[in-house]
């Protein structure tokens, strides 16, 4: 029997580093072997990444050293030249080296790339930190390479008029906190970086540190110092690290005799007397005088947010210089006091007293929005107005606020994530600055807290999630209920085109759009929840939970390992052993695993193959779906219908005219391609039922699918299509060049009952030219013959050769924010409740990323579930395709006008739109996709949110749930047991 443990999980997830796409393009395999080599040798170079040193004048002139020669050449200053190595990673984004002395503001601030080299200065700092001075490992003693003082007040110079731009800090406040700590300018850097650097350094070179250097970055308190002391004391550490381990110590004892704050305080005071600051900084002068921990912490707090109030409302660039330092130390004390215990056996009133301080703490640093603060805000008063509070409504109320440590690490995620994308294939040890940025700031303390009151709310309601024999709640969410047995793979971040096994468990780093098929998903960060992945397991009965980072160790000590894992009906998740199943239990989910749904043929009867014309999309209706087009241009049709002003202008390439393409002899052979496509599939077929592999399955399909693309990406299309096609996007669109067109494949084989199928085909956004969208049209008839599009189509379908694309040409429409709809709350089923996933850009959403997520009430209450964090937007070129630039960086998306907008139109939809139902009868939610396009709502598809329901495997499903009855009530007075 399966049978729980206990395992304390650390706080924060890994980061959501996204996909190859952004706003750099990647390095190839060649450049990045190239890169790899250029950043050894500079490792070992007494040079780094220098030339030589040089006299750089006012007027462009470059001298060699001597005495100043620039008095007549308006003045200049002296230091190293890059070499022609450092170009060269420069030309490549990779900017190893930045001097600050004759780097103009606009080089500084590099606001086209966005903000790349001043997240590059972080990212280097962290580098020099944790890899014995990295690329100066040896350059650090090359004279005159850098003037500490130039530099210095040139750094204090680019950050005050940084600063000085309240509206660009107010966007920005986490990255500029962080590059406060980064840039030299004077002041201290922060002990906290440094201890943990360090320590992560001293356990690289010396792996017996290794339980100490986890204690820090998890659980940092008093008792580091003595274990510090007492390893040096035991062990004989080489010279190197024997001189990191003195430094370490010395500057854990700094920490506990709380220098920096108490000896700058009193002259921070006297500075800032009469100032809005004033009475934060005075009330947490006499908190440490007191010596009382709580109140520091608290005290703390609300200084660090009042100054974020004032910098972010001031355009004294100096004085927010001045104040961010200050920010620093206020951070770095409220870690310490964080991480140790105020209250022994808190109330839970208490544990939610000092969570808001810690959500303070967190708005302070800049990982939490002053929109999401105000969210936590809300849930915490609300639970602290009563003495008592259902079980349920508290278990609710506490994985909300659980969302607070998520949005810290997409703040982190949003910043750096891509810069970690670019950097990790040349330096993997770039790979781990998100995580130190989060652990080391005040989101630990946060998650620590909130890891206590999710344990207490999972034990009101009687949850408990196993994962390998051990009981667990802190980072677990279920987010689709299912059931698997397979082998567990581990995928890493730029591995996600690694092979998968459909019938294997995957750990993977995020949820995307063009995941492969796999029998149940682990994911490092759940992606929103109407990405096409997350679309696509929760059709099939896929388990899909949300697991911390902490986990890895763990589960990689399992990996290849045969295991069974499933996802209640009340999201509770178990991960265990298969060998540790009892026989009861193997006999049921062995021989009937969720995830293998019965798999039927497309229904063909109606399908209207000589339908040959260029259809308007006004033409269609409800009824044409699976007749003369897919249920994308038949919905759309109707769509229009009802929102005539709503829905673009588009045309339909109807079924018959891709049929008529492939059902003729491309060459003397004689024998058509839609044969040789039938006599495939059915092979498939044949070795499928003989119990082939799914790997020798693809190894016969997959070369007869790349061959049936090529074919159809190649092949000229009829004469009189094309001269039709031609004039009917002329009297439609206008003239040539003048419009584009999303090019979208609608097959009749998605959106079904029983199988949504989304975002299996593929979608060509913005063609501008016939030439380009003639090719985008037999590029998506040629894309329901991708392996992936295949692999998870005959989970499902036994009849792919029956699987025929129409196309949808519908004008581009310029969306400056869009989205995706589902008419029902998305985690409870409550289907008076909206969820809306919305983002900057075009195709904002369904592609994966962290987007604005709002669930709207009947009462009209707009409930914040995520807020946007995407690092880019897509935009439409004039001249045809997309390009990805900065977003704006606001906490908003949606404006109260546009939800107004949307309430109506799902109202609407659901009043007069005809109702889609499964094969049980039930009425099916909508997944509708929209866009607002100089504030107008624009709709772009609707279609049923498909969703798992397969009662006996649910009921099957819920004996795993545990016998731990929910209480009744909690009482917000009673004490916190501390046991997980």
């Amino acid at each position: 029997m399966i049978k729980p443990g206990a395992l304390l999980l650390a706080a924060i997830c890994l980061p959501a580093l996204g996909r190859a796409e952004g706003l750099l393009p990647p390095l190839d395999a060649a450049a990045s072997e190239q890169a790899r080599k250029i950043l050894a040798g500079f490792k070992a170079n007494p040079k780094g990444p220098y030339f030589q040193i040089r006299w750089f004048c006012g007027d462009g002139s470059v001298l060699p050293p001597g005495p100043p020669p620039c008095g007549s050449r308006g003045g200049g200053n002296e230091h190293a030249e890059l070499s022609a190595a450092a170009r060269k990673l420069a030309s490549w984004n990779l900017d190893v080296d930045t001097i600050l002395t004759g780097l103009s503001f606009e080089q500084f601030l590099d606001a086209a790339r966005g903000h790349h080299r001043l997240k590059e200065l972080v990212l280097h700092k962290y580098l020099v930190e944790v890899d014995d001075g990295w690329i100066y490992r040896r350059a650090q003693y090359y004279r005159g390479a850098r003037q500490v003082e130039d530099e210095e007040k040139i750094g204090r110079r680019l950050l005050a008029q940084l600063f000085s731009d309240p509206a660009w800090v107010g966007r920005n406040y986490f990255l500029a906190n962080q590059l406060a700590g980064a840039v030299p300018h004077g002041a201290r850097n922060s002990r906290v970086d440094k201890i943990r650097a360090l320590a992560k350094s001293i356990a690289d070179h010396d792996r017996r540190f290794e339980p100490i250097r986890v204690k820090i970055h998890n659980a940092p308190g008093p008792e580091d110092l003595p274990a510090v002391e007492k390893f040096i004391a035991e062990r004989n550490a080489a010279g190197a690290v024997q001189a990191q381990l003195a430094e370490l110590a010395g500057l854990l004892k700094q920490q506990q005799e709380n220098r920096s704050l108490a000896v700058q305080l009193p002259a921070l005071q006297k500075k800032l007397a009469g100032s809005p600051l004033a009475p934060s900084l005075d009330a947490l002068a006499a908190a440490l005088g007191a010596g009382n921990t709580a109140e520091i912490f608290a005290k703390g707090a609300a200084a660090s947010l009042e100054i974020r109030r004032q910098v972010t409302a001031s355009a004294d660039g100096r004085r927010n210089l001045e104040l961010l330092d200050l920010n620093a130390l206020l951070l770095e004390e409220g870690f310490r006091a964080g991480a140790s215990r105020s209250v022994a056996n808190p109330t839970r009133r208490q544990l939610l007293a000092g969570l808001l301080d810690n959500a303070r703490y967190a708005a302070g640093a800049g990982l939490l929005s002053l929109r999401e603060l105000d969210a936590a805000r809300g849930e915490i008063k609300a639970l602290e107005k009563s003495n008592e509070t259902g079980a349920d409504a508290y278990y609710q109320s506490i994985r909300y606020l659980a969302r607070s440590a998520e949005w810290c690490r997409a703040t982190a995620a949003k910043d750096f994530g891509p810069l970690v994308r670019l950097y990790e294939p040349v330096e993997p040890l770039a790979g781990g600055l998100v995580d130190h940025l989060v652990r080391g700031s005040a989101a630990l303390p946060l998650a620590s807290r909130l890891e206590a009151l999710l344990n207490d709310a999972n034990r009101a309601v009687g949850i408990r999630h196993s994962i390998l024999g051990q009981a667990s709640s802190r980072g677990i969410v279920g987010l689709n209920p299912g059931v698997a047995l397979g082998k567990l793979g581990i995928v890493s971040v730029g591995q996600e085109d690694a092979p998968i096994d459909p019938r294997g468990i995957y750990v993977i780093p995020e949820t995307v759009a063009d995941i492969q098929p796999m029998a149940g998903i682990l994911t490092l960060d759940s992606g929103n929840a109407l990405s096409h992945a997350q679309l696509l397991a929760a059709n099939l009965g896929i388990p899909n939970a949300t697991v911390p980072s902490a986990l890895l160790p763990l589960l990689k000590q399992h990996a290849g390992e045969d295991l069974f894992f499933a996802v209640t009906p009340r999201r509770v998740v178990v991960l265990e052993q298969r060998a540790r199943l009892n026989e009861a239990e193997r006999k049921l989910w062995a021989e009937r695993p969720a995830a293998n749904k019965a798999r039927f043929d497309l229904d063909t009867r109606r399908l209207n193959l000589s339908e040959r014309r260029i259809l308007d999309l006004t033409d269609l209706s409800a009824s044409d779906a699976g007749v003369k087009a897919g249920p994308k241009a038949a919905n759309l049709a109707q769509l229009a219908h009802y929102f005539p002003q709503n829905v673009a202008p588009g045309l339909v390439v109807p079924f018959g005219i891709y049929y008529q393409h492939i059902d003729r002899a491309l060459d003397a052979s004689g024998v058509t391609l839609r044969q040789e496509i039938s006599q495939a599939y059915a092979e498939a077929e044949r070795l499928r039922a003989a119990g082939e592999t799914q790997a020798e399955i693809g190894r016969f399909i997959y070369p007869k699918l790349a061959q049936f693309r090529k074919t159809i990406e190649t092949m000229p299309l009829l004469a009189a299509f094309e001269k039709e096609l031609s004039e009917r996007m002329r009297a439609k669109f206008g003239p040539e060049g003048s419009y584009g067109l999303f090019v979208r494949s609608d097959t009749n084989a998605e959106d079904l009952p029983d199988f949504a199928g989304a975002g299996l085909n593929l979608t060509v956004p913005n063609q501008v030219g016939s030439r380009n969208i003639v090719q985008a049209l037999k590029d998506v008839w040629a894309s329901p013959f991708t392996e992936r599009a295949y692999d998870w189509r005959s989970r499902i379908l036994r009849s792919s050769e029956s699987v025929y694309p129409s196309v949808v040409l519908l004008r581009t429409v310029a969306s400056e924010k869009s989205g995706v709809i589902g008419t029902m709350n998305l985690e409870t089923g409550n289907t008076g409740e909206i969820t809306v996933n919305v983002n900057e850009g075009i195709s904002a959403v369904v592609d994966g990323g962290v987007a604005e997520s709002l669930l709207l009430r009947p009462n009209g209450e707009v409930r914040l579930l995520d807020q946007a964090r995407a690092p880019y937007k897509k935009v439409a070129l004039a001249g045809g395709g997309l390009e990805n630039r900065p977003s704006s960086g606001d906490d908003f998306v949606l404006q109260p006008g546009e939800i107004v907008a949307l309430r109506k139109m799902v109202a609407e939809v659901k009043a007069r739109y005809p109702a889609a139902r499964n094969a049980s009868g039930q009425v099916l939610p909508w997944d509708i996709e929209f866009g607002f396009e100089k504030g107008q709502l624009r709709l772009f598809q609707i279609r049923p949110l498909v969703r798992y329901q397969e009662l006996k495997t649910l009921e099957a499903l819920s004996r795993l749930e545990g016998a731990d009855p929910p209480r009744g009530t909690v009482r917000m007075d009673e004490r916190v047991e501390e046991r997980p």
